[in-house]
């Protein structure tokens, strides 16, 4: 538990313990020690009660934090700091992007077919004799460099837990996190009309923290750096837990709500599944619950060997290991090369 929610759970205590300092069931407490030990029936309802008004003192500040964000003036300083320690990959992404091709088969008309509707530009060859004179509807795929009619739809679903936040003066996967971020805004800017992408955040308070919306990319460096500061706040003061499962899940049935070119789903995790019971086989499923949508799992930290673990359990190329924020651009640029080379016809059949 990071310290803004122990800490709230300290001052629930002592305001419990005040509020119950008389009375047969009274928990007396002196500047050292407990005078009397609690019944288990006692700990327990003590425990539920304290639970529940730390967690109301975490959502108010954190509520108090994002009002604060909100008013507060940019701070071109640090947005420039942030940038300026990925411009490299910022600028590698970009290329990426621009180098992806149209992926949605056309419906055309199929000419000299034995059945199907009458081509009337084959009535000589029916006189003749002709079988092959008929046409019929099928899709095909859209030939090399051929114009993106619709607009590749992307979730980035981030991991912003406790955990994110806690362990950050360890590894830097906060920060890491961050930077990821910003190379992701700044690297679609730009592209509105290839791709749509939308960011949420995820952790023990909910699976879809809404950051940026499929349609309505931050337009300035101001509304980035909020994004960013936002994302900061939530895991500073968000309850213990994951919902890494469910945020997958959500993602992948939210994307296809829309037409596209392609879809995509990005989750990035901390991969600190185990504690919370989360089995590779649960991730396998939601990253395949749906065959129009390409779900991959990258985990930017690790407790040892666990996202290695992981990675390796789950299919072929549905998890990375990513620790060093420089790799990414690569990584998105492997993705994006397997769907391509990938036959739609034949991944569906094989779920």
């Amino acid at each position: 538990m990071h310290h803004c929610m122990r800490y709230a759970l300290l001052y629930a205590l002592f305001r419990h313990c005040m509020r119950n300092a008389a009375g047969s069931c009274a928990l007396l407490l002196t500047w050292t020690h407990v005078m009397r030990q609690m019944s288990d029936a006692e700990k327990q309802q003590v425990a539920a009660k304290i639970t529940a008004e730390a967690r109301q003192m975490a959502q108010n500040a954190l509520r108090r934090r994002l009002r604060e964000i909100e008013l507060s003036e940019f701070d071109s300083a640090q947005y420039d700091a942030y940038v300026a320690q990925v411009a490299r990959e910022i600028s590698a992404l970009r290329v990426v992007l621009e180098g992806v091709e149209a992926r949605a088969k056309e419906r055309v008309w199929l000419g000299s077919q034995s059945s199907g509707d009458l081509d009337d530009r084959k009535l000589v060859e029916t006189i003749t004799g002709d079988r092959n004179v008929y046409k019929k509807r099928a899709e095909q795929p859209p030939q090399p460099g051929s114009p993106q009619e619709k607009p590749k739809r992307i979730r980035f679903v981030l991991d912003i837990s406790g955990s994110m936040y806690r362990f950050n003066h360890q590894d830097k996967r906060l920060d890491r996190l961050i930077l990821s971020t910003v190379m992701i805004m700044e690297a679609f800017e730009g592209f509105e009309h290839k791709y749509h992408y939308s960011i949420v955040g995820h952790s023990g308070d909910s699976p879809e923290i809404p950051l940026v919306d499929y349609i309505k990319p931050p337009r300035n460096r101001n509304e980035r750096l909020k994004i960013l500061q936002k994302m900061k706040a939530h895991s500073e003061y968000c309850v213990s837990g994951d919902s890494t499962v469910d945020a997958v899940s959500t993602a992948v049935d939210n994307v296809v709500e829309a037409e596209a070119d392609e879809y995509f789903v990005f989750a990035v995790s901390d991969a600190n599944l185990r504690r919370y019971g989360i089995r590779p086989q649960q991730i396998q499923s939601v990253l395949t619950q749906d065959v129009r949508v390409n779900a991959i799992v990258i985990f930017i930290a690790s407790f040892a060997d666990e996202a290695d673990a992981i990675r390796d359990s789950l299919a072929a190329g549905q998890a990375f290991v990513c620790l060093d924020t420089a790799k990414l651009p690569g990584i998105f640029k492997n993705i994006f090369t397997s769907t391509l080379l990938k036959d739609p016809d034949a991944r569906q059949s094989t779920h």
